[in-house]
């Protein structure tokens, strides 16, 4: 069996698994489906990943090239990735405002887009399994739950509030209706599919809602118990995910003191030497309450947003070529959060080309109530999200030639996420910080991915509660209530996946001290940047393989 052969058998079963994503991802050949979620179905489908797993590991590497031994190593792990999610039933149809199969209809939909007719049509035959594929997922939850994989109370209500949203909204605005089709058939296209969101979609989301209030808010964990050591069997999944988001052979107390340290110790004096520098201030708690208080650090409004994102973004894109041999075609979109999801959304997040580069790289900027946003923050965000954050190692993924199609939308988070944390603190070397003030934005962001190591643990392996979680963010950084309260449920609802951010990035700084102790003045921050970039995700033992040979050897 060619790695080749495997790759293709993967990216085929992850489109026949994830049917909504891959239409976004540009594979057309399952727009007339939605996710399966038969119980019979779930188990074939854990043995074939499962088996695309066992036989990538047989192979020889030894015999393989550098690109056939990375695509080998990352079809073991993401096979075994996702034969793991599917066997334990946990995520597949998770009851969260992320990961929610409704999240998924609805954000992906919006970002559909087609070549021919025939491909919007199938879409409408997907439109009308809306009332299935929700009534799949509520009896998956159900049996989830009759077993004591419960939801959390938090996860349940964000889910809820977003389901609520989206029937309220007004239908010119229904994310079901967005797509461009070809303009011959555009108006019969859209008076049937508003037809379907009428007396298909609509209903099925509201029955969808109606039965997780009756069936399965009573099960609910409350907020004294979110965490997945309060399930059975709750530590070994957080393990498996632990493992799944950082690839490294850390437990979960090790990785707490991790985030302890730089929360509470690392990152205090960068606090007061900058926050002297922007305010004359020199403790935390007095630069925590001007950051806090002053009307300045917040937004007007959405324009104004998104205007902050756009400029940004402008600079950045200036300077990059003094950074990288490497850089996208073009540059990202700035778009806002749909609204009738944004209350339960992060505050940004990005959406890399799908195969046919029929739309560009989409940064979502969540605009929902401007005036609680902390602008000092979102310079740190726009270039995490944006340049040189994931539009680079995204957009730079999707369009390299010679690797197999899954390994250009391969989502190793702590790559990616390390990556996008590295690119916030790699921005003030290009110089691109406006002040002082948005400097303490990117310290903000350490703290805060430092806090998710802290938090993510505290709730899933030692118990903390929902409270606990947000009065140690309250205390050790500046993140404003309205975020950390979203944030906090969001590592209830995706255990394990917030670790990836800091546990990347401190590879990646690593990786990149070791090049220079050994390189000197030979070291060359754009070759590091291409080891980093031109092959695509990798897991980390992958990546630090990759600098070994590629520059240290």
């Amino acid at each position: 069996m060619s790695v080749d052969s495997l790759s293709d058998r993967y990216w085929d079963l992850i489109c026949e698994y994830a049917p909504t994503v891959a239409t976004v991802r540009g594979d057309h050949s399952h727009n007339h489906r939605l996710r399966n979620l038969d119980e019979d179905y779930l188990d074939d489908l854990a043995r074939r990943f499962r088996a695309i797993a066992t036989e990538t590991g047989d192979l020889d590497m030894s015999r393989l090239s550098t690109q056939d031994q990375i695509s080998a190593g990352l079809l073991a792990h993401e096979a075994g990735v996702w034969a793991s999610e599917i066997e334990t039933r946990f995520l597949v149809a998770a009851i969260d405002p992320y990961l929610g199969v409704h999240t998924r209809l609805l954000s992906d939909t919006r970002m559909n887009t087609v070549q021919e007719q025939s491909q919007a049509d199938a879409l409408l035959e997907r439109y009308r399994g809306v009332g299935d594929h929700l009534e799949q997922a509520l009896e998956l939850s159900v049996a989830n739950a009759s077993s004591g994989l419960t939801p959390a109370r938090a996860s349940l209500d964000r889910v809820l509030s977003q389901l609520d949203g989206y029937l309220a909204s007004d239908l010119a605005d229904d994310p079901f209706l967005k797509l461009e089709v070809p303009e011959d058939a555009a108006s019969r296209w859209h008076s049937e599919a508003s037809k379907l969101v009428q007396e298909v979609i609509r209903p099925a989301f509201a029955e969808y809602a109606a039965g997780l209030r009756d069936r399965i808010a009573p099960t609910a964990r409350p907020d004294d118990r979110p965490g997945l050591c309060w399930l059975p069997n709750g530590d070994e999944i957080y393990q498996g995910l632990i493992h799944r988001y950082t690839q490294l052979e850390r437990t979960a107390e090790e990785i707490h003191q991790t985030g302890q340290e730089w929360g509470t110790e690392i990152l205090v004096d960068q606090w007061i030497s900058t926050g002297q520098s922007a305010f004359g201030l020199d403790t935390m708690k007095e630069i925590f309450a001007h950051l806090h208080n002053d009307p300045a650090m917040r937004f007007d409004n959405e324009e104004e947003m998104l205007q902050h994102a756009r400029e940004a973004i402008d600079r950045a894109w200036e300077v990059v070529d003094d950074w990288f041999n490497i850089k996208p075609e073009t540059k990202c979109d700035v778009v806002p959060v749909p609204a009738a999801v944004a209350p339960a959304m992060p505050p940004a997040y990005y959406m890399q080309p799908p195969t046919d580069f029929s739309r560009p790289g989409m940064y979502f900027l969540n605009t929902h109530r401007p005036e609680e946003r902390d602008r000092f923050e979102y310079e740190s965000i726009h270039f995490h999200e944006a340049i040189p954050g994931h539009h680079f190692d995204r957009s730079i993924a999707a369009a390299l030639d010679g690797i197999p199609t899954f390994r250009r939308f391969s989502q190793v988070y702590a790559h990616t996420e390390g990556w996008g944390l590295y690119a916030e603190r790699l921005a003030d070397e290009m110089g691109l910080y406006s002040s002082d003030v948005d400097r303490l934005g990117a310290i903000s962001a350490d703290a805060w991915r430092a806090g998710r190591l802290v938090v993510d643990t505290g709730m899933h392996a030692l118990g903390w509660s929902r409270q606990q979680a947000i009065d140690w963010l309250r205390e050790w950084t500046p993140i404003g209530l309205l975020t950390i309260e979203q944030e906090v449920d969001r590592y209830i609802g995706m255990p394990g996946q917030a670790l990836s951010y800091k546990m990347g990035q401190l590879e990646i700084l690593d990786l990149r001290r070791r090049c220079k102790d050994h390189l000197g003045d030979t070291f060359d921050i754009k070759a590091f940047h291409d080891v980093m970039l031109t092959n695509g995700a990798m897991t980390l033992p992958m990546l630090r393989r990759r600098v070994e040979e590629d520059l240290l050897a």
